[in-house]
Order: structure tokens, then sequence, then C-alpha cells
């Protein structure tokens, strides 16, 4: 395929994107990490702040959904990244604590951090004398 050949098929995807816009719903990519009293969940979400991103527990469920917007200013030529809604949710086991959720946007990159309940964390058990 030469050059003016991709150029035009290009044009003609960016045409098509303009004239139907996708709503579509996407699931962001995920990095989950586990310290020894917290999961990590990082998120990267280039392009969209912290007032698009709505973050809720229900029961055993986290659910992380929002929108990306297009570009703001200009037409858009040619484009990779997703636009649209996107939501992705996370079941939560016993072993964590629901009231120990905390969230911040940075860069980019959401990170949630989810404390561990006190009963699963690392303890260290006093050996007494016999009686």
């Amino acid at each position: 395929m030469t050059d003016k050949e991709l150029a035009k098929k290009q044009q003609a995807q960016v045409t098509r994107r303009e004239e139907q816009p996708e709503v579509e719903t996407f699931v962001p990519a995920a990095d989950i990490y586990e310290t020894e009293n917290q999961i990590v969940i990082r998120m990267d979400m280039p392009g969209v702040g912290k007032d698009n991103v709505d973050v809720r527990v229900d029961r055993n469920t986290l659910t992380v959904q929002g929108t990306v917007s297009g570009a703001p200013d200009g037409r858009l030529v040619y484009g990779e990244q997703r636009i649209g809604n996107f939501q992705r949710q996370f079941s939560l086991s016993n072993d964590l604590d629901r009231e120990n959720i905390a969230a911040t946007m940075d860069a980019g990159v959401l990170t949630l951090t989810i404390g561990k309940a006190e009963q699963v964390k690392p303890r260290k058990i006093e050996i007494l004398p016999a009686t």
C-alpha cells in the first residue's frame, strides 16, 4: 500500500468517525498491587479529569465509571485514544475494608487504595509463659 493510499484510507476512517460518533463503553486497563496493609489499583486514564470519574462501592463491588471526551479544540484528523464511556468493576473480598477506600488522580492515572481488614493483617503473636 502506497503512502497516498494509506493517507486516503485514514482520511476515510476519520470522516466516518466524525459522521457517526461512536458511543461505546469500554473497560480501562488496570494494574493491581498488594502490600502488607492494602490493595492498590492503578488505572491509566489519559484526558480524564477527576470530575469525569465516579468511584462507588456497593456491598462487594467497587465500580469506576465515567466519560472520556474528544479533543476540545479543532477537528480530529486521526485518533487512536478511546473516546466515550468507560466502566470497570472489581469484586471485593471480605478481607478488604470497604470503609477504608481512597482515590487520587494524578497526571491521568487514577489510584485506588483499599485497606485490608484488621483481622487479615499480619500480626505478631506474643508467647506467654505457661501457668
